[in-house]
């Protein structure tokens, strides 16, 4: 293993935790304005529900949880950038990172 290489358990343990936390950030918001009689985003929805089914997913070590949690924080990263939450941006960019190591691609099967 390379010294740039994580154990591959251990990255898919990060990864669902900040996918948790992305979710919960994402997710509460979202209840707010529900709850104060707002209209709900559908997208902010499948959002949501993305980032838990890919980190239970990864958890599972069930190979369509790579993809769902890469989509996810992908699309996550791509609304952190226009709305410029620069923490946002990092903890996405982290968790992109951990995805495409090779150790964590291989356990999944992803060439």
């Amino acid at each position: 293993m390379r010294s740039y290489d994580l154990d591959p358990e251990q990255s898919v343990s990060i990864v669902a935790i900040f996918l948790f936390i992305d979710a919960a950030f994402t997710g509460f918001p979202l209840l707010n304005s529900i709850v104060h009689g707002g209209s709900p985003s559908l997208l902010a929805i499948a959002l949501v529900a993305a980032l838990i089914a890919g980190a239970v997913g990864l958890l599972k070590g069930l190979r369509w949880g790579w993809f769902v949690a890469m989509g996810a924080a992908c699309l996550l990263a791509l609304i952190d950038l226009a709305t410029l939450r620069l923490f946002g941006i990092l903890v996405d960019a982290l968790v992109i990172f951990l995805l495409t190591r090779p150790s964590l691609r291989a356990k999944f099967g992803i060439q």
